[in-house]
């Protein structure tokens, strides 16, 4: 086992650039990480320190697994539950499973990937989500890419106002500044339709590429609105969530002293 290779379970709500330099300040050493995952998402994260601090290009090279849902009946500016709906159904609609699943299966292989325009990709010294939040025009910035596999579920009606209240409560507990209350704000005065349709997913892909930008490509393709919801790494290269380090436990003393020791810090911009 190599010991400077440190596996954690992220857990939704905190932010993998903290939880390395958390780990970092307590163990008195530099680290990094060789993937970011959003507020909303769960997972594996590989924190790197000694020697394997300078191998993080070989470790983010590793092919990544996620399991996620898709959600259809609207969109969002972040193409996930924390984001603006931009575009949303008000009455009842229908999905052909048959040409779903003919679209994602088609994704396999090959992938030129269009960053979210909520994204840590840095252009000009600024964060994509930067612009955005700030206002200024978005750089169309590509990633070339790969999907290996896919496994499909079923496609499943589920009623909008279940969906709704879970995506509402699960933002009340994310941490920083991410809109979270202009966004609840924005789901309770808008009119949904009765029932929204739910697919899993399991995507074995390259690094750099987004969930949320392949949930927005499949949804541009079906002409129907979705958002990516309960997204988990299950796999990083070979690390999965039985070697993983809870962050509950390695943070304990920490955690007892202050609950929001792993929150992410609010940024004015």
């Amino acid at each position: 086992m190599n010991n400077d290779i440190l596996p954690f379970w992220q857990e939704i709500g905190t932010s993998t650039s903290i939880i390395a330099r958390k780990v970092a300040e307590k163990i008195n050493s530099k680290t990094s990480h060789t993937g970011t995952l959003d507020p909303m998402a769960s997972g594996v994260v590989l924190i790197l320190k000694g020697d394997e601090y300078f191998n993080k290009e070989k470790y983010i090279q590793n092919y990544k697994t996620y399991n996620f849902d898709i959600l259809f009946g609207f969109s969002t500016d972040t193409h996930d539950a924390l984001g603006l709906v931009e575009k949303s159904f008000n009455e009842d609609f229908e999905i052909s499973e048959k040409k779903l699943n003919e679209i994602i299966n088609s994704m396999i292989g090959k992938y030129h990937q269009q960053y979210p325009d909520f994204s840590s990709k840095k252009v000009g010294g600024k964060s994509l989500w930067e612009y955005k939040r700030l206002s200024l025009p978005v750089p169309d910035v590509f990633i070339d890419g790969e999907i290996l596999e896919v496994k499909l579920g079923n496609l499943h009606k589920i009623s909008y106002e279940i969906e709704i209240k879970n995506l509402i409560e699960t933002i009340r507990t994310i941490k920083g500044n991410f809109r979270q209350q202009e966004i609840i704000k924005n789901y309770q005065s808008l009119k949904f339709p009765p029932h929204f349709f739910k697919i899993n997913l399991e995507v074995r892909m390259s690094r750099g590429m987004y969930v949320r930008g392949l949930v927005r490509d499949i949804s541009n393709k079906l002409d129907i609105p979705a958002i990516v919801i309960n997204l988990i790494r299950t796999k990083d290269g070979d690390f999965s969530q039985n070697d993983c380090q809870l962050l509950n436990e390695f943070f304990k003393e920490e955690l007892q002293q202050n609950p929001d020791f792993l929150n992410p810090e609010y940024r004015n911009l």
